[in-house]
């Protein structure tokens, strides 16, 4: 009996041991995969901050403030300086772009970010005309590198870039502009895409 219940006690002993082991493992390569938390290359000081939002200030902002005016009739004269998405939103967001790559099988690059604004006739009217972002997914496609594409209408292995979608609603002029992505909010059609909008502008405050 005793030979028993020592057997017993070394097999449940070897049995944690073992479970410690790989719980051990799985951290480490956890702890591998985790995100890189370093200083980025991209990372920017203040000095060259200032710079840019002066570059901005004393040139784009001027003519977009002149449009934001003569467009509110008077009502208003700042454009959008920003647009705020929460923490969860970005990883939600990033998270989503990843399912749908993997699910295509797609390599997922990176993140393009477009520059935008909102009609004339947008729903939320202190939104009107003003500038806002759009992202979108990013891919190699052929040779060339980056581009926007949408997960939701590609095949397996065979992106789809987002211009070829958008260009069927875009008018002839944005249809000439060099870039991936561009939308019409006058579309009464509801084809849904992969890339991101809707963040809250600042202003309207």
């Amino acid at each position: 009996m005793k030979t028993k219940i020592t057997k017993f006690i070394l097999l449940f002993t070897a049995s944690l041991f073992f479970i410690s082991c790989k719980s051990d493992c799985n951290h480490e390569k956890e702890l591998k995969e985790t995100q890189n938390s370093e200083r980025p290359s991209q990372a920017i000081t203040y000095p060259e901050m200032a710079s840019m939002f002066k570059e901005y200030d004393n040139g784009q902002r001027v003519v977009l403030n002149e449009y934001i005016s003569k467009k509110s009739e008077g009502k208003d004269s700042v454009e959008t300086i920003s647009q705020f998405y929460s923490l969860s939103e970005i990883k939600q967001y990033i998270a989503y772009i990843e399912r749908l790559s993997k699910e295509k099988e797609i390599d997922l690059t990176g993140i393009r970010i477009f520059t935008s604004a909102y009609p004339s006739d947008y729903k939320i009217k202190e939104y009107q005309n003003r500038v806002c972002f759009i992202l979108a997914p990013t891919t190699n496609i052929g040779d060339k590198k980056n581009i926007a594409y949408e997960p939701l209408e590609s095949d397996v292995k065979k992106p789809v870039s987002m211009k070829s979608i958008l260009d069927k609603y875009a008018d002839v002029t944005t249809r000439s502009v060099n870039r991936a992505a561009i939308f019409s909010f006058n579309i009464i059609a509801n084809d849904n895409s992969s890339a991101l909008n809707r963040g809250n502008i600042y202003p309207p405050y």
